[in-house]
């Protein structure tokens, strides 16, 4: 058995200490995934509804995040659920939520016109921006730079019936898809990795 001072019991003590809350802090995983390598979408560009129809490129403004949806208005379900968990979910962030901003696409541009997309996706988050385009090459194009599939047809009785990928997705300042939640995310587990994510900002 070998012998110790109290001051070597101490350091080695506080050492342990050291390395279990370093261990610790590399726990802090994120509830959404990342991809390696980052997509970047920053060159990609819609026009803005509620903002004069002004080309908007998806990246965040310098420091910020963005979140980005791709949906439609009039979607029972999953459109308005995940639109809600993003609001709870800034609501939690606090001050913080002034350096995330919620970007909605519509995939259903014919129903979802000017006012009624700004209209709607306004109500969730104030100031919120509204990316809409009759164009299906540009929205397609969108799409896919997200890795984002949808589907806007009538059925045999002249019914609408819309399917779209619901993920929601984080981008920074660069244009980078740095994070992606699956549908039914947690606002909790949103607000969590967006204060991760702010954190890791330089």
């Amino acid at each position: 058995m070998i012998a110790r001072s109290s001051s070597q019991l101490f350091i080695l003590l506080t050492g342990a200490l050291t390395i279990a809350v370093a261990c610790g802090s590399d726990t802090a995983t994120l509830a959404g995934y990342e991809r390696s390598p980052e997509p970047s979408v920053g060159h990609v560009s819609l026009p803005a509804v509620n903002r004069d129809n002004a080309d908007f490129a998806l990246k965040a403004k310098p420091g910020h995040l963005m979140v980005v949806f791709f949906g439609y208005t009039s979607c029972p379900d999953i459109c308005p659920t995940t639109l809600a968990d993003t609001r709870l979910a800034f609501a939690e962030l606090g001050d913080r939520a002034q350096d995330v901003n919620l970007a909605m696409i519509s995939i259903d541009p014919v129903r979802d016109t000017p006012p009624v997309l700004s209209d709607y996706v306004e109500a969730f988050i104030d100031g919120s921006i509204a990316l809409r385009t009759e164009d299906r090459d540009a929205l397609a194009l969108a799409a896919d730079a997200f890795g984002v599939t949808y589907s806007v047809v009538a059925n045999d009785e002249g019914e609408i019936e819309v399917s779209h990928t619901p993920n929601l997705f984080v981008i920074d300042d660069q244009g980078s898809m740095v994070l992606t939640w699956p549908f039914g995310v947690q606002p909790t587990d949103i607000s969590s990795d967006l204060n991760l994510l702010l954190d890791r900002r330089p």
